[in-house]
C-alpha cells in the first residue's frame, strides 16, 4: 500500500506543477482544512485504482468548530446516503485538537464500514482532530496511519498554513511552485524563520488579488507586521484587499506611520464602505491629527445628519489649518444649515483671517456671509477683525444696520477705521454717506476733518451742509491747542475749519481769550485765502471784545463777498448798538448772500429796527435772503399780538410750499416755535412730503410745536419708511402732551426693527 501512495503522491505533483505557479491552482488543491475526502475509484494511466480523494466543501470553511465538525460529517453522508445509512457523529471535548469524535455506522451498512471509517479520519483529522472512535468497529481511535488506503496529500500554499495549523499531512506550495512536506515547513519555522516570513510576504507581489488578500490576513500571525510592504496595499486596485490591509493595520493604529498612511489615501478612496472605515479607523487615534480625519470624511461624505454633527464637532480641533480649511470649503454648501454650522465652528475657532478673506467669496450664500460678518464684528474681537465685519454689515444690510455698525467702527478709534469711514463718505448710497459722516462725528478725530471738507465740495443741498457741519463739529471738540495747531495745517480746508472753531472753542474755554487766539484770529483775518478770512471774522465775532470788534470793522469792506457776509454774522453775536450801521448797509450789498446774513444778524441781535425794509424780503428773488427774512420775522413776532402772529403764520404757511428747499425747512422750523393749532395745520402740508428731509424737518417742528393736534401726525410719522423720519417722530412724541405718548411708544417698539431707534425708544420711554 505504501509503494501505491508513492505512486499517486508523483502523480499529484506532476499535475501541480504543469497547472502553474502559486495563485494560478485550481480552486480544489488551494484549500487547506476544509475539504471532504471521498474513497473513488482512480484512473492512473492504464490501471485502475481506488484511493481517498479531497474534495473541496465551502460551507466547511472558517474557524473550525463542532458545528463545523458535524457538517463535514453530513457531508459524507448526504455524498453516498446508500453508504452512511443513518449512521451519525457525536463530538465532545474542545475542538479541535482535545476533540472526542465518536462515529457511530449504522448497523445495516457494516459492510461499508472501512469506507466510512477511512473518509471520516481524513476528514475530521484535516481539521486538526488527533483522532476518530467507532465503537463496535476499532478498540481504539483511530488515525490515518490506521487507514488502509492510499490518499491524495493535500497541497496548499505556503500561506494557508504559515505559520503551521491544524492541517497535519498537506504538502506545502512554496512561493516558486516547490511542494515541501507539512513537517518540512514546521522544521523551517523553527531554524529559519525569517527566511519563511519572506516567502510569506512574497506573496503580496502576486498577480491574483485573492491571493494577496489571504497572505495579508495571515500576516499578524507572523508576528512584528512589515509596514513597509503592507502600506502599499493600502492602495492596491482590488478594494478587497485595501479593506484586508486596513484590518490587518488595526493592531498598529498607534504607529505614525499608519496613521498617516490611511489619512493620505482616504480622500481618494473610491469605495464609500471602505473610506468609512478609514475614517472609523483614525478617528480610534489618539493624536488629534489624525482622529479629526473621521470628522472631514463625515464632513463631505457623511449623511446630511454626520454633516452636522462633523461640522459642529471640528470647533473642538483648534490650532489645525486644515480643519479651517475645510470648514471655509463648507461654507459654501447648498445646505445652508450645513454651511451656518460651519460659520459658527469657525467662530469658535478664531479662525479670523480665513473668515474675513470669506466675506468676499460669491460662492458663499449672502446670509451666511452676513452671519459671518456678524460674528466677527462682536464686541471683544481685535479691531482690524471688527472692522472687517462691521464694514460689510454696513455694505449689505438695511439702513438702521448701516448707522449701528458704522457707528461702532468709530468707537473702534482706530486710523484704519476712520479710513473705512471716510471711504464710505463716497458711497453710491446716500443713506451710508449720511451714516459714516455721523461715525465720523463719533469718533471725533481731527484727521478726518480733511476728507469730510473735500467731500463737502462735491455735494450740495443738504448732504453739504451736513458734511461742513460734521467737519466743524469735530474741529470744535478738540482741544484749544489742538485746534490753534490746526490752524497752521497745510491743507487751506483744514484751516479754515480750524479758524472758524477757534472762536466758539475759546468761547467754551470761559473767561477772556488769551491774547494768543485773539492774536491768531487777527493772523487768520489778514490771510490771502477768502475762506480763512471768513472763518476767521465769525470766530472774532464769537469772542467779543472790543480788539475783536475793531478787527471787524476793518473788515467790513473787505473785497470777498463771502468775507462779508461773515462778517456780518459775526455782528450777529455783538450788541444791538454795536456797528448797526455797518449791517444796515449790507441790506443794500450787491451780493444776497451778504444781505441775508445781514437779516440773519438783526435777528440774532432781536434788532426790528429794519422790520419794514425786512419784511418785503420774504418774497425776495433770492432764497437765502427769502429764508433769512422768515428766520428774522419770527424772532420779532414772537410775543405780539395775535393779528400780527396770524398775519405771520399765514407768510410762513405759504413759505412751505416755496420752491427752494432752504426755504422750506426755515419756514417749517420756525412754525415749530409757535404752539398754535394753525401752526400745526402748515406743518402738516411737508409731513407727507416725497423727501424724507423734509418729512423729517416737518416732524421736527411739531414737535418743538407740542400742541395737541400735533399727535396723530406724529404716531403717523411713527411708521415712515425712512429711518430718519422715524427717529424725529419719537423724539416729537416725548414732548407731546398727554398720557398717551408712552403706549404709542411702547407699542412702536414692538414693531420697529431698526436696532438703534430700538435703543433710543427705550431711553425715551425711561425719561418719560
Amino acid at each position: 500500500m505504501m509503494k501505491a501512495k508513492k505512486r499517486v503522491g508523483a502523480l499529484v505533483a506532476g499535475l501541480l506543477m504543469s497547472a502553474g505557479t502559486f495563485g494560478g491552482l485550481p480552486q480544489a488543491w488551494a484549500q487547506g482544512g476544509n475539504v471532504r475526502f471521498s474513497y473513488e475509484e482512480v484512473r492512473l494511466t492504464d490501471e485502475r485504482d481506488y484511493m481517498l480523494v479531497p474534495r473541496a466543501e465551502g460551507s466547511l470553511a472558517g474557524d473550525v468548530t463542532k458545528e463545523t465538525l458535524e457538517r463535514a460529517f453530513e457531508s459524507l453522508r448526504r455524498a453516498k446516503r446508500p453508504t452512511y445509512g443513518n449512521s451519525y457523529v457525536e463530538i465532545s471535548g474542545r475542538v479541535p485538537e482535545r476533540a472526542t469524535v465518536e462515529v457511530h455506522i449504522d448497523r445495516n451498512h457494516a459492510q461499508y464500514a472501512l469506507i466510512i471509517i477511512a473518509e471520516a479520519v481524513y476528514t475530521m483529522t484535516e481539521f486538526g482532530v488527533p483522532a476518530v472512535s467507532f465503537p463496535g468497529h476499532a478498540d481504539r481511535p483511530l488515525t490515518r496511519a490506521d487507514v488502509p488506503f492510499a490518499a491524495y496529500t493535500l497541497s496548499v500554499p505556503l500561506w494557508k498554513v504559515v505559520p503551521p495549523g491544524p492541517v497535519t499531512s498537506a504538502q506545502v506550495i512554496m512561493p516558486d511552485g516547490e511542494l515541501v512536506a507539512m513537517s518540512d515547513v514546521r522544521e523551517r519555522w523553527s531554524s529559519q524563520r525569517t527566511e519563511v516570513v519572506d516567502e510569506v510576504y512574497s506573496y503580496l507581489d502576486a498577480v491574483q488579488a485573492h491571493t494577496v488578500r489571504s497572505a495579508v490576513e495571515v500576516l499578524p500571525k507572523l508576528g512584528d507586521l512589515r509596514l513597509d510592504a503592507v502600506l502599499p496595499l493600502l492602495s492596491h486596485e482590488d478594494a478587497r484587499v485595501r479593506q484586508s490591509t486596513l484590518r490587518v493595520l488595526e493592531e498598529e493604529a498607534g504607529e505614525e506611520r499608519v496613521l498617516t498612511a490611511v489619512a493620505e489615501r482616504m480622500p481618494d478612496e473610491s469605495s464609500a464602505t471602505l473610506a468609512r472605515a478609514m475614517a472609523e479607523f483614525l478617528g480610534k487615534a489618539r493624536d488629534k491629527r489624525f482622529n479629526v480625519q473621521k470628522q472631514f470624511f463625515l464632513l463631505r461624505r457623511g449623511e446630511d445628519a454626520e454633516k452636522l454633527a462633523a461640522a459642529e464637532a471640528l470647533a473642538g480641533f483648534s490650532g489645525d489649518a486644515r480643519v479651517v480649511e475645510a470648514l471655509v470649503e463648507t461654507l459654501s454648501a447648498e445646505n445652508k444649515e450645513l454651511a451656518m454650522r460651519a460659520a459658527a465652528s469657525l467662530e469658535g475657532l478664531d479662525a479670523h483671517e480665513a473668515r474675513v478673506a470669506s466675506l468676499s467669496t460669491e460662492g458663499i450664500d449672502a446670509e451666511v456671509r452676513l452671519q459671518l460678518a456678524d460674528d466677527l464684528s462682536a464686541s471683544g474681537k481685535p479691531a482690524d477683525v471688527r472692522l472687517a465685519g462691521l464694514t460689510y454689515i454696513a455694505k449689505h444690510r438695511s439702513e438702521g444696520h448701516i448707522n449701528q455698525a458704522l457707528n461702532q467702527v468709530a468707537e473702534l478709534k482706530t486710523d484704519a477705521g476712520r479710513q473705512a469711514l471716510e471711504a464710505f463718505l463716497s458711497d453710491a448710497d446716500a443713506r451710508r454717506r449720511a451714516a459714516a459722516t455721523e461715525a465720523l462725528v463719533l469718533q471725533n478725530d481731527v484727521a478726518s476733518v480733511a476728507a469730510l471738507r473735500e467731500r463737502a465740495e462735491d455735494a450740495s443741498g443738504a448732504e453739504e451742509e451736513r458734511l461742513v457741519d460734521a467737519a466743524y463739529t469735530i474741529m470744535v471738540s478738540q482741544s484749544l491747542d489742538e485746534v490753534l495747531k490746526q490752524t497752521e495745517s497745510r491743507d487751506i480746508a483744514v484751516q479754515r475749519v480750524a479758524y472758524e472753531a477757534l472762536g466758539e472753542r475759546a468761547a467754551r474755554q470761559g473767561g477772556s481769550p488769551s491774547s494768543q487766539v485773539v492774536s491768531r484770529l487777527v493772523e487768520g483775518s489778514e490771510s490771502r485765502d477768502d475762506a480763512v478770512r471768513g472763518a476767521a471774522a465769525r470766530a472774532l465775532g464769537q469772542i467779543g471784545g472790543e480788539r475783536a470788534l475793531a478787527r471787524l470793522s476793518e473788515m467790513t469792506d473787505d473785497r470777498s463777498a463771502e468775507v462779508r457776509r461773515s462778517v456780518a454774522l459775526a455782528l450777529g453775536n455783538a450788541p444791538a448798538n454795536q456797528q448797526a450801521d455797518t449791517l444796515k448797509a449790507y441790506l443794500d450789498d450787491k451780493d444776497p448772500m451778504v444781505v441775508a446774513a445781514a437779516v440773519d444778524a438783526m435777528g440774532m441781535r432781536n434788532d426790528p429796527s429794519e422790520i419794514e425794509r425786512i419784511r418785503p424780503m420774504a418774497t425776495h428773488e433770492s432764497a437765502a435772503v427769502r429764508a433769512a427774512a422768515l428766520r428774522a420775522l419770527t424772532t420779532f413776532t414772537i410775543g405780539g399780538d395775535t393779528e400780527t402772529v396770524r398775519r405771520h403764520l399765514g407768510l410762513l404757511g405759504g413759505a412751505v410750499n416755496d420752491p427752494a428747499r432752504e426755504v422750506k425747512i426755515a419756514a417749517l422750523n420756525q412754525l415749530g416755535r409757535f404752539d398754535l393749532a394753525m401752526a400745526v395745520t402748515n406743518i402738516a402740508l411737508q409731513v407727507n412730503s416725497e423727501e424724507p428731509e423734509l418729512r423729517a424737518v416737518a416732524v421736527r417742528a411739531l414737535g418743538e410745536n407740542g400742541h395737541a393736534s400735533a399727535q396723530p401726525l406724529v404716531e403717523t410719522a411713527l411708521r415712515d419708511g425712512a429711518t430718519e423720519v422715524r427717529r424725529e417722530a419719537i423724539l416729537a412724541m416725548a414732548k407731546m402732551p398727554g398720557s398717551s405718548k408712552k403706549a404709542r411708544l411702547q407699542a412702536r417698539l414692538e414693531d420697529e426693527q431698526d436696532p438703534q431707534l430700538q435703543a433710543l425708544i427705550r431711553s425715551t420711554l425711561e425719561e418719560l
